[in-house]
């Protein structure tokens, strides 16, 4: 992975443009495939790759897109095996879509990180209603081969904490099914998603029941439709804390608090507390610069990919932050790789089962070298903080970025910051 130093100063105001969530794109994607017809999914460019990967997948299977038209019809097996990169939920996802597909059995895999990440649960509720899929890794782990087998329905249990994902896979194909289809799910976590889920299969003509901690779903069919995928706000997240780093005035064009994104409602409860001022108007979001003064405790349960921006802002204040078990199964173990490299910059990080407390550093290090964990994340957590702070720190991970906001370092550049490569 290519080492970068970010040098220079934050501008006076900090404006920066999103690329489209990535979390939205790929569940429109997928209803969209699965509408008998023309379907338009609108966003802006560049895509982040997990998109791309996502589009890609769907291609081979048969799905025809042409620019940001989506021709949805019956999926067929790949002639080779699906790699989905680093995309967790692009393999959860397909991993489910792949139960509709004609001609026998698809295989799909990863790269090193995500054949790390947990698959057991989904294939196991598969096969509960009536579909066949198993994994070729060790506990439940990539690769995945599943068989082109309508499932029959009926009802699945879902009793992980590690990812919603399981969940918006399985609600995604099931009006598909034969039967009435019941997700239970226990160990709720990042519920939200699941709120993203059935608003986009509500765009398309789906309806979601509820019942306390149960999914219903009918068979029944999508309908093609339009659909315009929001800003993310979960890159969003990065330049918000540097604001707040930095006191600096943060605007964003065209993010917008509807439809619901999990972050954005966590982020805002995190303003809130801070006194951090803020409003929507028909260009978008601004955020008032503060710098923090008091202490901040903060549950994340429901929005588990802020933890990397948020937990940098333990440079300044006191912070602790609970409801984080789950962010041990995503890209890098997160836990471990922010606490590993905010202790290098001299805070105090103390890990407790689902909670961690950082404390501000006595003393800060003039320079430091960094780990990305080939964690976009994390990445862009670090860097972030070291412009703030004008640490010159030595970051690996470059290319880490792409997965989510392969602008990034194209927004910082523009904001007055000079980003500077070293070779491999």
């Amino acid at each position: 992975m290519m080492k970068f130093t970010i040098e220079g100063s934050v501008s006076d105001k900090i404006t920066v443009n999103l690329p489209p969530s990535k979390s939205y794109a790929q569940r429109a994607l997928i209803a969209a495939s699965l509408a008998n017809g023309e379907s338009i999914i609108s966003m802006n460019r560049p895509f982040p790759e997990d998109i791309v990967l996502m589009i890609r997948a769907l291609k081979k299977m048969g799905i025809k897109i042409i620019g940001n038209k989506v021709y949805g019809q019956q999926p067929k097996r790949p002639q080779n095996i699906l790699n989905m990169g680093g995309s967790g939920t692009g393999i959860r996802f397909m991993t489910a879509f792949s139960t509709l597909a004609t001609g026998g059995y698809t295989v799909l895999t990863g790269n090193s990180s995500l054949i790390k990440r947990p698959l057991g649960p989904l294939t196991e509720a598969i096969n509960a209603l009536g579909g066949f899929a198993i994994t070729a890794g060790e506990d439940g782990r990539p690769p995945v081969i599943v068989k082109g087998k309508k499932m029959n329905g009926g009802r699945a249990e879902i009793r992980s904490s590690e990812s919603s994902q399981y969940v918006s896979a399985l609600l995604l194909v099931s009006p598909k099914n034969e039967d009435r289809t019941e997700i239970r799910w226990t160990n709720k976590v990042s519920e939200h998603y699941v709120k993203m889920t059935e608003f986009v299969m509500n765009h398309f003509g789906v309806k979601v029941y509820e019942d306390e901690n149960s999914y219903f779903v009918e068979p029944s069919e999508y309908k093609p439709s339009s659909f315009v995928v929001p800003l993310d706000a979960s890159s969003a997240s990065f330049f918000v804390i540097l604001g707040i780093l930095t006191g600096r005035t943060v605007k964003i064009p065209n993010l917008k608090r509807e439809p619901i994104q999990a972050d954005l409602e966590e982020l805002i409860k995190v303003l809130d507390f801070l006194n951090v001022k803020y409003y929507f108007d028909d260009p978008g979001m601004q955020v008032e610069g503060k710098v923090p003064e008091a202490s901040l405790n903060v549950d994340l349960k429901n929005a588990p990919d802020l933890f990397p921006p948020l937990s940098v802002l333990g440079y300044k204040v006191p912070l602790e932050i609970s409801g984080i078990s789950h962010v041990r199964y995503k890209e890098s173990n997160r836990l471990l790789s922010m606490s590993s490299e905010l202790t290098k910059l001299g805070c105090f990080v103390e890990l407790k089962d689902d909670k961690i407390k950082i404390l501000p550093p006595n003393s800060a290090p003039e320079k430091v070298e960094l780990k990305g964990w080939k964690d976009h994340r994390v990445v862009m957590s670090l860097s972030i903080l070291c412009a703030a702070q004008g640490i010159k720190c030595v970051i690996d991970g470059y290319e880490a970025v792409k997965k989510s906001f392969p602008g990034f370092f194209e927004e910082m550049k523009k904001n007055g910051l000079k980003v500077k490569l070293f070779e491999r």
